[in-house]
Formats: C-alpha cells, structure tokens, sequence
C-alpha cells in the first residue's frame, strides 16, 4: 500500500492517522524529533485551513509503507490502548467538526511545536507525544472525550508553559541585577 491510499481510505480521519503516525515514528528518534514535529504542526495548518482530508506532496503520497511497517504500528497501538478499546467509541462527534475540528488544528499545531523544539531534558518528547496520540486516536474514532481530553492537557500544559516562563523571566531578572551590582 501507499502512504497516499491509506489517506484516501481514511478520508478525514486521516489527520488522525498521519497524527498518531508521526508521534509513533518519533518515539524512537528522541533528540530528532523536529521534521516530525513541523509535519504534525502543518496537518493542524491544514485542519485550521478547513481541509477534509490531508495533503501530501506527491512523493511522499507514492511512499510504499511495508506490511512490515503497518504491522509495527497496530502493536504499537495495540499495546498502548489495551484495556482502553471499551472506552475509545464514537462519541460526541460534533467536537470532532465545525469549528472545533479548528480547534483540533490548533491543539495539533502547539503540541507540533512542541515536540519540534530541542528540549534537553531526557524524553521529554513523550510530553507532546501523548497528546498527539490522543488527539489522533480521537480523531480516527470520532471520540469527542477524547479530543476534550487532548484539549485538557493542551491547556495545562499552556499553563505550566506561562508559568515556567515567568518564573524563569523573573529569575533572569534577578540574576541580571546582580551581575550588574559586580560590576
């Protein structure tokens, strides 16, 4: 199969796919996480953009994904939402259309950026990967509580992000203070 059949079968829920394909194909390449990152943050570009269905440049829609390769990833999957399949349905699908199918974009295109930027800190890429997954997954399965619980994290972790900020400005400031009174 190509990479571009498998998109045309799952029509919109392919951004979930290409989503949950990216943040599993990045979990083993820590450190190098940035082309996936910027992939995932433009399949958001394209949702924000009202797209059905994503675009892929032509090269990459003829890439031949091995049986080998799809194998990989439905035990990836398999294994990350055992016990979770009674749970995961169709469910509260309007938040997975209209304008919260934008929202959706904008959750893809923050956790994108995330996983892009070079974080020193030993795999903190899980951190933006979990809730890629989660945001692909709801958006295989139309699962609403899913994308919400996507959009929760996404919040908290906008939260934290302020809140580290200001707590580093401030430190920063600080310490500029004093190494101005050495001098």
């Amino acid at each position: 199969m190509t990479l571009g059949d498998i998109i045309d079968q799952t029509a919109h829920a392919g951004f979930g796919f290409l989503a949950a394909f990216l943040a599993l194909v990045a979990i083993p390449f820590m450190g190098l996480s940035l082309p996936f990152g910027l992939a995932i943050a433009f399949l958001g570009v394209q949702m924000i953009a009202g797209k059905n269905r994503p675009w892929l440049p032509g090269r990459l829609r003829r890439k031949v994904v091995a049986m080998s390769t799809i194998d990989w990833i439905r035990r990836k999957v398999t294994r990350w939402t055992t016990g979770l399949e009674r749970f995961i349905e169709p469910r509260l699908t309007w938040l997975a259309r209209g304008p919260f199918w934008t929202l959706v974009g904008v959750g893809l295109i923050l956790q994108g950026i995330g996983l892009a930027l070079p974080v020193p800190v030993p795999a903190s890429n899980l951190f933006f990967i979990v809730p890629i997954l989660i945001y692909g997954i709801g958006l295989l399965e139309d699962d609403g509580v899913l994308i919400s619980i996507g959009h929760a994290i996404t919040g908290g972790m906008i939260v934290l992000g302020v809140i580290f900020w200001d707590f580093v400005r401030q430190h920063l400031a600080e310490w500029l203070a004093w190494l101005s009174r050495l001098w």
